[in-house]
């Protein structure tokens, strides 16, 4: 099955999957105990995916973001050969260039993926920045705020689009305001701060054209910090 047509952005329609990341605002391992923590605008799926049997790779993948890549091998449902949609939308080309970084099952537990907004989407984010600002919220971007700075330690990795929100964000809600700090003026990519257990790692994001060669440097970083302990 493969959708031509250009989507509206906004909220997926899917009331199954809104409440999966209402209880579960998160992919991967829990982010309190992950080491990389990957920080993105939203979750893409195809509009019909609720609607279709691959759903359920879906569902098990949110019940247990590990336990589906020790499974399966891959680190999500996108990436899985019976995938039904267009895998050029969808936010599948996300999950595909950051499987280039090599990371097998064996780093399961090390991972996890928080967004900015706590519901899925359809559509391009960039199509329509107003709704996705009007989508925000407040407590939940404080709580990934703490998750950076307030715990374990963390390789926690934004892009040069996200780090252009977040400004806006602490500017505009009054939150995020110490993330903004950490990267705002650094040049792309760069390590924006690295304390004795946080390094924000200010690249580029995994939905455009990167070059093997600046993975290769990423991962780099992320087994250092791995191995560090």
């Amino acid at each position: 099955m493969t959708i031509h047509s250009k989507l509206e952005y906004g909220v997926h329609p899917s009331e199954s999957l809104v409440r999966l990341f209402s209880e579960k605002p998160y992919q991967g391992e829990d982010p309190s105990k992950a080491k990389i923590l990957i920080i993105g605008n939203d979750a893409n799926y195809s509009p019909e995916i609720s609607n279709h049997k691959f759903f359920e790779r879906i569902l098990d993948y949110h019940a247990d973001g590990v336990v589906f890549w020790q499974t399966t091998g891959v680190h999500h449902p996108f990436l899985l050969a019976d995938y039904p949609f267009d895998r050029r939308k969808g936010g599948v080309r996300y999950h595909l260039i950051f499987s280039k970084l090599k990371f097998g099952p064996e780093y399961a537990d090390k991972f996890s993926f928080v967004e900015l907004l706590n519901v899925p989407t359809i559509g391009n984010t960039g199509s329509n920045k107003e709704l996705f600002f009007q989508l925000l919220d407040p407590n939940h971007l404080s709580w990934l705020e703490n998750l950076v700075f307030g715990g374990e330690r963390k390789f926690v990795v934004v892009n040069q689009t996200l780090a252009r929100s977040i400004d806006m964000i602490s500017k505009k809600l009054g939150v995020l305001k110490k993330l903004s700090t950490a990267i705002s003026g650094k040049p792309v990519p760069a390590i924006a701060l690295e304390t004795s257990h946080v390094t924000v790692y200010n690249g580029y994001s995994f939905s455009h054209s990167v070059s093997n060669e600046y993975l290769g440097d990423v991962a780099k970083l992320m087994n250092a910090f791995i191995d560090h302990g």
